[in-house]
């Protein structure tokens, strides 16, 4: 009798284990969810770094949830509290609010889970020392600025008798402005500037105006611009490529680029579209802000967090200063397309 019952004991105990370590064997194969909010998928940079990233979670422990906000914070706010309703593990938010950054790392804090600005305005430095699990992903903005604003100064001096449209002795400029209070807006608008008075050459705003970021809204803004004052117009400035693309089917619908009618443009991002503009001779110069290596570096960062092990600069190959982690820019013209590539 006692053998059948130790026999039974046993039995339960095997049974038990076995439960245990299917069920540690579940819980293991249950991957971690990161939810991501990108501002546009309209927005060609933005694909690309979208697609960067699921790419780089294929196969991966991390699955990817995302969310587009059709640039509308309202849309934004509703994408992020689903998001946390939903108790997903990571948060990334590609923040077109930035006076509401405080309120997202509280609701993260809440519920202890990372969260990550990516490619967009950082929360201030009070706000991102508020929570030991916050991070801002980003290129270093003013470079893209400076080398607009190089590109542009170097044609205006190898054109000494074409550059000045006017002749008034100023280069006259206009600025396409992708999203006002955006913080890479803001560099782009004037370290470009900076860096053209930096080289010595007088300035003149003849109109700056906001474009949202979007080729339709630039290329209406500079036709309407080229009818007023098109003789007048040296050079045009945006803060993407997109933005810039509208400006050359505006001036290509004025007669631009034919013979020796031809006005200057320079956008951001060495969008595929950007690259084949410069290929083409209408966009003078772009800056490389390789969406493939943004989109890898977020997902390196959540794995890096998956593992619990320390987000630095050498654990993630970027430059880091205090939570932020940077990614360079390169100069993209017609000399090195080829650099363009990813």
């Amino acid at each position: 009798m006692k053998k059948r019952f130790y026999s039974f004991i046993a039995l339960m105990l095997l049974c038990s284990m076995s439960m245990f370590a299917q069920g540690s064997t579940e819980a293991k194969a249950t991957k971690s969810v990161a939810g991501f909010v990108w501002y546009n998928y309209g927005d060609t940079f933005i694909t690309a770094a979208r697609n960067s990233v699921n790419k780089a979670a294929e196969g991966g422990n991390i699955e990817i949830l995302s969310t587009d906000s059709q640039f509308d914070i309202a849309v934004q706010a509703n994408n992020i509290n689903t998001l946390f309703a939903k108790q997903v593990d990571y948060i990334c938010i590609n923040n077109i609010s930035p006076n509401d950054s405080d309120s997202m790392i509280a609701k993260a804090k809440a519920q202890d889970i990372p969260i990550l600005f990516i490619n967009c305005t950082s929360p201030t430095e009070d706000e991102l020392n508020s929570y030991d699990k916050v991070y801002h992903i980003s290129s270093a903005a003013e470079q893209s600025g400076w080398i607009q604003g190089d590109a542009v100064s170097k044609y205006w001096k190898a054109n000494p008798a074409t550059a000045d449209r006017n002749g008034n002795g100023k280069l006259d400029y206009v600025m396409l402005v992708g999203m006002q209070g955006n913080y890479d807006s803001q560099m782009r608008t004037d370290k470009s500037i900076e860096r053209v008075i930096e080289n010595g050459i007088e300035v003149n705003c003849l109109s700056q105006m906001l474009c949202n970021w979007q080729r339709g809204e630039a290329m209406n803004q500079v036709a309407s611009i080229l009818a007023a004052q098109g003789n007048d117009i040296d050079a045009i400035f945006a803060n993407n490529d997109d933005m810039a693309l509208g400006a050359i089917e505006a001036l290509k619908a004025s007669g631009y680029f034919k013979g020796d009618k031809y006005i200057p443009v320079v956008g951001v991002d060495a969008t595929k579209v950007g690259v084949s503009a410069i290929e083409e001779g209408t966009l003078l110069a772009t800056s490389l802000n390789n969406p493939v290596a943004l989109g890898n570096t977020i997902y390196d960062v959540l794995s890096l967090l998956e593992q619990g092990k320390a987000v630095t600069s050498e654990s993630v190959g970027k430059t880091m200063t205090g939570k932020h982690i940077w990614l360079d820019y390169v100069a993209i013209t017609k000399d090195n397309v080829a650099d363009a590539s990813y």
